[in-house]
């Protein structure tokens, strides 16, 4: 019942979606693009290579026509999540994954993060069939264990680089096991499997170094209160109670653990009764390395950044637990009721949200916007879905403006930072349109500044004071972006209007409002009529 209520939401999240946001939007048009200047260097700064090759193939066969087929795909992806987390019960002994279900069955995250078209979905499940394979290559060393564990690992990593981490957290947990019962040839098999994966990624390593130069434009540091907020958000779908049945089971892990290392009975093979020692190490050395991981690369934490984590923590938990399960066989079913049942339908309404409201936005213009008009949309990133989207006739640009807006361009965004006259040159169209007795159209919430602010100074040299990596784009966007254009509309236009407001049913990573300024007011000081 718990895997069918996951089905469920699945199916209802394909149907509610709609559109795609811009990381969907960038990540699709980066996989079919046939430019091959920027493919790989891009390819490489969002994920490796395999899910962008699978969205290509996908479409080469005629299934990346519209959002919803494309939508398919990632629906296949999700579902294949539950599958895996049955198959991988299965390769570790436990007779069913009372655990991992009751974790993640209706969470959020799987449904939304997993079935999105990025890559979180297939790291995902690769990491999670890891974790089975190397137990089993442990457990039962040969040729075809070493070679399904070696495709896996080098699937994961190729999937997802954080993955990486991940990977070596499985083997030290492989070759801690070993170790304890010297069985060393298997040791090296599995040390074999990491360094397979980590061989893989080689080809990565010159193109994420030159990116360093711009990618600093996302980086915040590592913030410890913003990482728990997310991992929370990720962990409880947006509510607090099921945290309670992650943080609950961790005492009864690590004493599964400690009970099952202090029973083993030396010079005897590696069998069940290690699984929860090889569980328990896997899971702290997962947990650890993955917050070296976020630690070391200082960018702003999502929840999705958790997802394969979540999936490998509640594997592990699985499998640290599964003599528990069967002893008391009463309470895995209670904790799978609990976890499943009581929060189905706060997160089946929460399934329903669609991604984007900017393909509403975009249709709306099309019917309105006429020659003549401007559009304006905030900030730049929103482009990259706008441009999927808007068929119309109104020239339309982004703060700061941007040449391409097929897939994210950190690089030009970063070039055109200390660029007055490009800035400027927006501002004088918004100008034009407006005085001429057209209409200009902003994209994006613009906060009005307050009576008698002056005009904001231009962006000066980097790097900002309290940025330590030179320009944050998210301070850059409310340091200056917007707040020029705000002034621009404050002092000059006549009329403005909200057209479009953003819904409840719109998830929050994209829902932007649609603002129409009209009229001109030459000299400045009065305040615009507005609604």
């Amino acid at each position: 019942m718990a895997t069918l209520l996951g089905v469920w939401l699945h199916a209802v999240y394909l149907t509610h979606a709609g559109a795609l946001w811009r990381d969907e939007t960038g990540g699709v048009q980066l996989a079919i693009s046939t430019d091959p200047s920027v493919q790989w260097r891009l390819v490489s700064e969002y994920f490796p290579a395999f899910f962008f090759s699978l969205v290509r193939v996908w479409s080469a066969f005629g299934l990346g026509a519209n959002d919803f087929t494309l939508r398919i795909l990632g629906f296949l992806v999700g579902l294949g999540l539950l599958g895996g987390i049955w198959l991988n019960a299965r390769l570790m002994g436990c007779r069913l994954p009372f655990i991992s279900l009751g974790l993640l069955a209706v969470n959020l995250t799987l449904v939304r993060w997993g079935d999105s078209l990025r890559a979180y979905g297939c790291g995902a499940l690769f990491i999670l069939l890891t974790l089975g394979l190397i137990w089993r290559l442990v457990r039962a060393p040969g040729r075809s264990s070493f070679l399904f564990a070696s495709l896996a690992a080098v699937l994961s990593v190729q999937t997802l680089y954080h993955n990486a981490v991940l990977v070596l957290a499985a083997c030290v947990a492989g070759c801690a096991v070993c170790a304890l019962h010297r069985q060393w040839k298997t040791a090296a098999l599995v040390l074999g499997v990491g360094l397979l994966a980590a061989v893989s990624l080689i080809p990565y390593v010159a193109p994420l170094v030159q990116a360093q130069d711009y990618m600093a434009l996302h980086k915040m540091g590592f913030e410890l209160e913003w990482v728990w907020a997310m991992l929370a958000l990720a962990l409880g779908s947006g509510l607090t109670w099921p945290l309670l049945g992650w943080f609950g089971l961790a005492p009864l892990v690590l004493g599964a653990g400690w009970s099952a290392l202090l029973e083993r009975t030396k010079g005897s093979p590696v069998g069940f009764q290690d699984l929860p020692v090889f569980a328990v190490s896997a899971l702290v050395a997962g947990i650890a390395l993955f917050f070296a991981f976020l630690r070391l690369s200082e960018f702003p934490t999502q929840p999705w950044y958790f997802l394969p984590l979540m999936v490998f923590a509640a594997t592990a938990m699985d499998a640290a637990l599964a003599n528990w399960c069967r002893q008391f066989r009463a309470w895995p079913p209670v904790f799978v009721a609990v976890m499943v049942c009581v929060p189905f339908p706060t997160i089946l309404n929460f399934a329903k949200y669609r991604q984007t409201n900017i393909d509403l936005i975009a249709s709306e213009l099309c019917r309105r916007a006429k020659p003549g008009d401007f559009i304006v949309v905030s900030p730049c990133y929103c482009g990259i879905t706008f441009a999927r989207y808007y068929k119309g006739q109104a020239a339309w640009t982004t703060l700061p403006p941007i040449d391409d807006h097929r897939f994210h361009r950190t690089d030009l965004m970063k070039e055109r930072l200390c660029s007055k006259p490009l800035l400027k040159s927006v501002l004088d169209q918004a100008a034009r349109a407006l005085s001429s007795g057209h209409t200009l159209w902003i994209v994006g919430a613009l906060s009005l500044p307050e009576p008698g602010k002056i005009e904001p100074p231009d962006l000066p040299p980097p790097p900002l004071p309290g940025q330590p990596f030179g320009y944050a784009e998210g301070c850059l966007r409310g340091y200056i972006w917007e707040r020029q254009m705000a002034h621009l509309i404050d002092w000059h236009a006549e009329h403005v209007e909200a057209v479009l407001n953003p819904q409840p049913s719109i998830f929050q990573y994209e829902e932007l409002p649609l603002i129409m300024a009209s009229g001109w007011r030459a000299e400045p000081g009065t305040t615009p009529t507005s609604q």
